[in-house]
C-alpha cells in the first residue's frame, strides 16, 4: 500500500500513467514484481568493474601502462548513499564496495593518492567533475577516475519525485510511461589535453521566478557560451512535468540552427548518471566540435558543461 501510494504521487508529478524499470540482476525465474524489488547487486558491481576496464582500454596499451604508474585518484558516485540494507548484502566485503568504495577498482589500479565517495543525489556526477577539477589543478593527482552507478529502487524513485516543483497544468494524466534505467559508468580525466572529449564545467546557476522567467534565465545561460563552432545543445532533466516544460521552453529560445535534444526523453532517467548520456549521444551521433550540456538538478538550479569532441583523422 505504501509503495502504491508513492507510485500514484509520482505519476502526478511526472505526468505519466505508469513507470517501467530496467535493473541489473533481475532473476528471470522469479515473479516480476519480486524480481524487480530484489535485483541482485553483484551484477552492477561487476558491470562497474567492466566499465572501468573498458575506459582504461580506450587509452591504448601505452596509455594504460602510464596510467598504472602515475598518481591516480578515485571518485565514486551514487544517488542514494549507503544502500546495503536495500541490496540485501550478505558480505562485509561487498558492503564496503557498495557503501564506501569499489575495492576491485582500488586494488587493480593501485589507487593511493586520493579516494572519496559522493552521494549528491542528482548532482553527484557534476559534483564529481568539480572535485576532479580541483584534484588535477592542485597537482594532487595525474589522473582522476570517476566511477558511478544509479540503482532504481522503486520506492526511492517514486518518493524522490516529491522534491520537484509541481506543474501548473491540471487535468487528466496522459497515458504515457516513465522509464527508470539503471546505469553504471566510468570516465578518466587528465589535465593534459589528449585523446577523448575535452570538458569545461561552467558555473552553476539558480533559476528563481515563474516558469517563463526560469526558462529565459536558462536560455540566456546557454547563449553566453554559444560560439560559431557550437553544433548541439543537449539537456537532461528530472522526471517531472515542470522540469521538462522548463527545458523545452528554454530550448525554443535558442538559435534555430542548433540541434536541441532532451536526452532524458530519449534514454529514460538514470538519476545522477544522466549527464553521462551526453557523451554516449555525441559518440553515437558522430557530432564533433563544440556542444553543451544543460543539467537541471531538480533543486532550483542548472549546471552547464561544455564538450569538445575532436574530429577523427582519416
Amino acid at each position: 500500500m505504501w509503495e502504491a501510494w508513492w507510485h500514484k504521487k509520482a505519476n502526478a508529478k511526472a505526468g505519466s500513467h505508469r513507470w517501467l524499470f530496467k535493473r541489473f540482476g533481475v532473476d528471470g525465474e522469479t515473479l516480476p514484481e519480486e524480481a524487480l524489488r530484489k535485483a541482485n547487486y553483484r551484477d552492477w558491481l561487476n558491470g562497474m568493474s567492466a566499465a572501468c576496464t573498458q575506459a582504461v582500454a580506450q587509452l591504448g596499451s601505452k596509455g594504460e601502462f602510464r596510467l598504472r604508474h602515475e598518481r591516480n585518484a578515485l571518485i565514486y558516485v551514487d544517488s542514494w548513499g549507503e544502500t546495503s540494507v536495500f541490496e540485501g548484502v550478505n558480505s562485509w566485503r561487498d558492503s564496503l564496495s557498495v557503501d564506501i568504495l569499489p575495492k576491485n577498482i582500488v586494488r587493480d589500479y593501485g589507487i593511493k593518492d586520493f579516494t572519496c565517495k559522493l552521494r549528491g543525489e542528482r548532482n553527484g556526477l557534476m559534483n564529481a567533475l568539480r572535485v576532479a577539477q580541483d584534484c588535477l589543478n592542485s597537482n594532487m593527482a595525474d589522473n582522476v577516475i570517476i566511477c558511478g552507478q544509479f540503482r532504481s529502487f522503486p520506492v526511492l524513485v517514486f518518493s524522490e519525485t516529491q522534491r520537484f516543483l509541481s506543474s501548473s497544468k491540471r487535468g487528466k494524466t496522459p497515458a504515457n510511461s516513465q522509464f527508470s534505467v539503471e546505469r553504471v559508468g566510468c570516465l578518466i580525466l587528465k589535465k593534459q589535453p589528449g585523446q577523448g572529449v575535452a570538458l569545461h564545467l561552467s558555473d552553476y546557476r539558480l533559476l528563481p521566478g515563474s516558469l517563463h522567467q526560469r526558462a529565459v534565465l536558462l536560455a540566456d545561460h546557454c547563449k553566453e557560451y554559444i560560439g560559431t563552432d557550437t553544433h548541439a545543445i543537449l539537456g537532461v532533466a528530472p522526471p517531472a512535468l515542470s522540469m521538462r516544460a522548463l527545458q523545452r521552453q528554454a530550448f525554443e529560445q535558442l538559435p534555430a540552427n542548433l540541434a536541441c535534444v532532451s536526452l532524458s526523453e530519449m534514454y529514460g532517467d538514470s538519476g545522477c548518471m544522466n549527464p553521462a548520456l551526453a557523451w554516449q549521444y555525441l559518440q553515437q551521433s558522430h557530432i564533433t566540435g563544440h556542444s553543451m550540456l544543460s543539467v537541471l538538478d531538480g533543486e532550483g538550479g542548472a549546471w552547464l558543461l561544455e564538450n569538445w569532441v575532436p574530429e577523427v583523422q582519416p
